[in-house]
């Protein structure tokens, strides 16, 4: 047995049930390829798996699906010329067969998983994926920065330039705009040009926000912020909200909508349920959009992005491997801006 280093978890916890074991190196099949890790994404998805709010998982994974490495090892029907290539992991395991599949939106596919939540993750020395879900990134990219590409970048790509469709001049109203997804979010719609109103809960949070490309800051404890983005931007409301934080800003976000506006939601983060105006969403017209996994267009423009400086990567904490329920904790607390990397055993 080829064995390799990983972090795994005998029983779902917290961050403390996290920890650094040695395990078989999985093996190619025909059309895998056999990936190095060298950098891996903490994402809130992790920690809410590891604490088993996760439907259908298990412990005993090994949790992560943000990783970027080099391909090392090449199935019999890949190409050899592949082993050495650079390359971010598209996270969903798709069929490839679906309607959704055929048409490009594997992140629609019924018949999927998302890497990690079986197994297989990027936890890990080494990973094994399908050779198609293996991305080359661009020369010159870092992997710490490259490993944000598929997941917190890709997500805001396919929200702000995919769902709703940002265009130059447009007013982008983000909740939750310290969080790991928001600092993108911000970069991604300046990137086409809009204004972007960012909310954030935390004062600490509000000189990261600006640096991040924000127009306008609010600073609202209470979550009571329709009120100050109407008065912003003149009782005209915003065109887009990108909605990170949902359970305790959904209905201040509607309120601050203009006419026939969208409002893409992305978060859940108390996982429960929300009221809404019926009469303020004819009214207004508002569209309401669920927004999840980027495509892989999605990823090459976060790549591309991420590789001409348009978007500068968050990275509130870099930890080696055994470190991560350190990592964890820190999510957990909202001790850091940004996203928690892995580097390094």
């Amino acid at each position: 047995m080829t064995s390799m280093k990983a972090v795994t978890f005998a029983n779902f916890g917290a961050p403390s049930v996290l920890q650094a074991t040695v395990i078989e190196r999985p093996a190619p099949g025909p059309d895998d390829v056999l990936v190095r890790i060298h950098a891996a994404g903490v994402c809130y998805h992790d920690v809410l798996s590891r604490g088993g709010k996760i439907p259908g998982g298990e412990p005993g994974r090994v949790l992560g699906h943000e990783i970027a490495g080099e391909i090392v090892e090449t199935g019999a029907n890949v190409p050899a010329s592949r082993n050495g290539e650079r390359v971010v992991i598209y996270q969903r395991l798709y069929c490839g067969q679906c309607r959704y599949c055929l048409s490009g939106r594997q992140d629609l596919c019924r018949n999927s998983r998302v890497l990690g939540e079986s197994g297989g993750g990027g936890y890990a020395e080494f990973t094994c994926a399908p050779a198609r879900n293996a991305i080359r990134m661009p020369d010159g990219l870092d992997m710490k920065s490259a490993a944000l590409a598929v997941c917190p970048v890709g997500t805001s790509v396919r929200a702000a330039l995919g769902v709703a469709q940002v265009e130059p001049g447009q007013t982008v109203l983000i909740t939750g705009a310290g969080g790991g997804l928001g600092l993108h979010q911000i970069q991604v719609a300046k990137s086409v040009s809009a204004h972007v109103i960012a909310i954030t809960s935390s004062e600490e949070k509000a000189e990261i926000v600006s640096q991040a490309g924000a127009d306008e800051v609010i600073v609202s404890p209470d979550l009571k912020f329709s009120g100050e983005v109407w008065r912003r931007t003149a009782k005209q409301g915003v065109d887009v909200v990108l909605e990170n934080v949902v359970s305790s800003t959904f209905g201040e976000s509607l309120r601050s909508t203009a006419q026939n506006a969208i409002v893409v939601v992305l978060g859940n983060i108390s996982a429960k349920r929300v009221e809404i105006d019926p009469g303020l969403i004819i009214a207004r017209r508002i569209r309401i959009a669920g927004s999840g996994n980027a495509t892989y267009k999605d990823v090459k423009i976060a790549l591309h992005l991420l590789a001409t400086g348009a978007v500068r990567p968050f990275i509130g904490a870099v930890l080696p491997f055994p470190r991560v329920a350190e990592g964890h904790a820190m999510m957990e607390q909202r001790e850091v801006v940004g996203r928690v990397v892995l580097s390094g055993w």
